[in-house]
């Protein structure tokens, strides 16, 4: 299963426009199902056209608790949830939005603290998930390095995520990102979100290119 996701779920559409409100995002889409080894996050109520259903995962809104949660019709294989640290514990929640969302072959967690031990117990799940069935979506802005190189997460597979940052700034940081042991990206707007101005043969042209470089980092 692939390691490389782009994203495209941002719950804001003005960053999908361009200056003549043309949406970037279908141009997207037909970019990543023709480009082998990579899959893309929609949101649930978004199509994932031609993407074949293991390449596509549903990235759902960010919760605060589990009772915010709401499970969409399976359309994809794969699943993605940002959450806030909560009083039980990330582990503790954890646990409950897996009983929420049976099912997916993947389960990529994207968790809002940042300290040793929280990340240490959610790896410890992941590595006891079947078949890397869970993967953490880590940041990796300098407290996000910090704290993913302090932690012992051994080899629970994890993909870095841009958070906002720049294609320059995150490029630059794989190589490190590669040494701690991630196993891929799911990024968005580092990759796509300063090629809206740009007409759409140099906008493609250029994720391409983005998605080529990230590949050739985690060449194996």
């Amino acid at each position: 299963m692939t390691n490389f996701w782009l994203a495209i779920d941002h719950a804001d559409d003005a960053l999908f426009r361009t200056p003549d409100s043309t949406d970037i995002r279908s141009g997207i889409l037909d970019l990543v199902a023709t480009t082998p080894g990579w899959g893309i996050v929609v949101r649930p109520t978004q199509g994932h056209g031609d993407v074949r259903r293991e390449l596509a995962c549903a990235g759902l809104p960010d919760i605060d608790t589990v009772d915010e949660l709401v499970v969409p019709q399976r359309t994809t294989d794969a699943v993605k949830i940002g959450f806030d640290d909560h009083q039980v514990g990330c582990a503790s929640m954890v646990l409950a939005l897996l009983e929420r969302l049976p099912g997916y072959d993947r389960v990529f967690l994207e968790p809002y603290c940042a300290t040793p031990d929280c990340l240490e117990d959610l790896a410890a799940l992941a590595a006891r998930s079947r078949c890397g069935g869970i993967v953490l979506k880590l940041k990796v802005n300098d407290e996000g390095l910090a704290t993913i190189a302090r932690a012992e997460i051994g080899g629970a597979p994890w993909v870095a995520r841009s958070d906002g940052m720049g294609w320059d700034d995150f490029s630059q940081r794989l190589p490190r990102v590669r040494a701690l042991g991630a196993r891929g990206v799911m990024v968005g707007r580092a990759v796509w979100g300063d090629t809206g101005e740009a007409g759409q043969d140099v906008r493609l042209k250029t994720i391409r290119e983005r998605m080529h470089t990230i590949e050739r980092t985690f060449a194996i």
